[in-house]
């Protein structure tokens, strides 16, 4: 399996050579910008997994994970973020990332993770406390709608959001608008009110 990592810490490309070592699987190939990741993965024979920390600062959000998994539907993405950014875990899921975890994961868990994707059993891995939920709900909710509203049930503003994803504030201001109205409600705080309440999110 060929693996890359895209991260400009020291730290964390270390631990992901080791973790691939570990496995006896091929050195990564290391990236500390996100053009350069773009660029290796358009490039034969390309990559069949890619490491991403969060914290890169020209990742653009969610939205650039998005577009990797739909650009490339092979690509097994193990998205890796700050303790305090661990809610966009739930929302990668949907993005089409296979993996989150925190930055801070060990070189063990980091290996596991790799050897599950690597026999390709078609398994999600997240956090325990940010599994997300596969309930079907009949709101009407468009796929980004529902990642914005269990954003906003998680307490995060719309600049937050924005930020989260790789969108403009006002883009999130027209789904909210569009949440409010299709979940029958007042406001944003309504919104969140019935979403956690008939277990929307």
């Amino acid at each position: 399996m060929r693996i890359l990592i895209a991260s400009d810490d020291p730290a964390l490309q270390r631990k992901a050579l080791s973790a691939a070592g570990a496995r006896g699987m091929p050195v990564p190939s290391s990236f500390d910008n996100m053009q350069r990741v773009l660029d290796a993965l358009a490039s034969p024979p390309g990559f069949d997994c890619a490491i991403i920390d969060y914290r890169l600062p020209d990742l653009g959000g969610l939205k650039t994970i998005e577009k990797l998994c739909r650009r490339d539907r092979r690509l097994a993405v193990v998205l890796l973020l700050p303790k305090k950014e661990l809610a966009a875990s739930r929302q990668a899921l949907q993005t089409g990332a296979c993996a989150g975890a925190p930055v801070e994961i060990s070189e063990t868990a980091l290996a596991s993770i790799l050897t599950l994707i690597n026999e390709d059993l078609g398994l999600m891995v997240f956090p325990k406390a940010q599994k997300p939920s596969f309930e079907r709900d009949g709101t009407g909710l468009s796929r980004r709608e529902k990642q914005i509203l269990d954003s906003l049930c998680e307490g995060q503003q719309n600049k937050e959001i924005a930020h989260m994803f790789g969108i403009q504030e006002v883009t999130v201001k027209m789904h909210m608008r569009s949440i409010i109205t299709k979940l029958g409600a007042k406001n944003r705080t309504h919104a969140a009110m019935i979403a956690l309440r008939n277990g929307i999110v």
